[in-house]
């Protein structure tokens, strides 16, 4: 079975009974709650962040030993070296980093020829800079380094999570970069592709006067459902079911200062809307979706599951998100254009017709919601 998509092949009754015997589902962790005070500034400093205050790539340079961390894919060693970045008020600025690789799919070799990175940034050195406040942050990177294919595989991807932020402040927030990659031995060919850096999922939380959570389960029923829903229907549109929000998978917990626990998604490149050549639907679903680009709805029931609940915010949106799709196309990037974004548009269509129509909503989402006590 696919290493991407492994949570489907357990026991989803006895998980699920497990953690509804272990108070809030949080097994072994000690919460510490902020004080209304620290979720207050802890909100304001990440809403702040100067890297996400703008959509423009940042064009830097990462120069390290890239052929060793090609080579090794050693996810616990730190590689050092340098980025050297145009700033945002155009200035050139040089600062050390550490970088390593990450992940598991895109990590192997098997599956991809260059692997995601990390960077961690000297926090203290950062002041000043459009990295001021970062500590570490997972890079996004073409699986083949040689295939312009994967370079607009990245760009749909990014363009996932700009469109989930359309819906909701409560998510990750990403940042386009154009980065040349220099080897510090010359043992790597110097060369520049798109990439984008992902927001860390503690910043994220604090945006949302909120805590990560770092559990490997927990009780579905215990998630706010309002949002819980909210998730389910935007991987529904995007056609991504390579995630749970019980086993954590591609999926991050918080816990809100009013204590409500929300399932942030992300890692999108497994969705039809990317349909990359590498993708593919696990085994346990192919009894009912044979290729990514099949829609599969994979939230769980609830009472809160129906048209004009679930569809307001998404059709309120449309407009925004088909905006944000073709202003993307004018920037003028070479490997996603008007037919790209068309391309884009028409695999919502399906989508949009779900949101529109009440028999359609009943066929794809309430006949395909998972039952909350069996997990199927």
């Amino acid at each position: 079975m696919h290493p991407r998509n492994t949570m489907d092949r357990r026991s989803l009754p006895a998980a699920l009974l497990s953690l509804f015997l272990t108070p809030f589902g949080l097994a072994g962790q000690e919460v510490v709650i902020p004080t209304p005070e620290e979720y207050a500034e802890r909100a304001e400093a990440a809403e702040n962040a100067p890297l996400f205050q703008s959509h423009e790539p940042i064009r830097m340079t990462l120069r390290t030993d890239i052929e060793w961390l090609r080579d090794e894919r050693n996810d616990s060693v730190e590689v050092e070296g340098t980025l050297t970045f145009i700033d945002s008020d155009g200035s050139e600025v040089v600062k050390p980093v550490d970088t390593r690789t990450r992940g598991n799919f895109r990590r192997n070799k098997r599956n991809c020829n260059f692997p995601p990175l990390r960077l961690d940034f000297p926090t203290s050195q950062m002041e000043g800079t459009v990295f001021e406040g970062q500590d570490k942050l997972k890079l996004v990177t073409p699986c083949n380094d040689g295939s312009d294919n994967y370079q607009n595989y990245v760009f749909d991807e990014y363009l996932a999570y700009r469109i989930f932020n359309e819906f909701t402040p409560q998510s990750f927030r990403v940042r386009l970069v154009e980065i040349t990659y220099e080897d510090i031995e010359d043992d790597y060919d110097t060369r520049t592709k798109f990439g984008f850096l992902i927001e860390d999922e503690d910043r994220m939380a604090e945006r949302a006067r909120a805590t990560h959570q770092d559990v490997t389960q927990f009780a579905p029923q215990r998630a706010w459902a309002e949002y819980s829903v909210q998730v389910a229907m935007f991987n529904y549109m995007i056609g991504n079911v390579d995630w749970s929000p019980v086993f954590f998978h591609n999926v991050k917990l918080i816990r809100t200062e009013d204590a409500r626990f929300l399932t942030v998604p992300y890692d999108f490149d497994f969705a039809g809307l990317v349909n990359a050549r590498y993708a593919t639907v696990t085994e346990a679903l192919q009894n009912k979706i044979r290729r990514v680009t099949q829609r599969l709805y994979r939230g769980f029931c609830r009472p809160e599951l129906n048209h004009a609940a679930a569809t307001s915010a998404f059709a309120d949106k449309r407009g925004d998100i088909e905006a944000l799709i073709n202003g993307f196309a004018a920037q003028g990037y070479e490997r996603f254009d008007e037919d790209d974004a068309k391309d884009m548009l028409e695999y919502f269509e399906d989508f949009w017709k779900v949101v529109d129509d009440p028999e359609e909503f009943e066929d794809e989402i309430i006949d395909e919601c998972r039952d909350m006590n069996t997990g199927r």
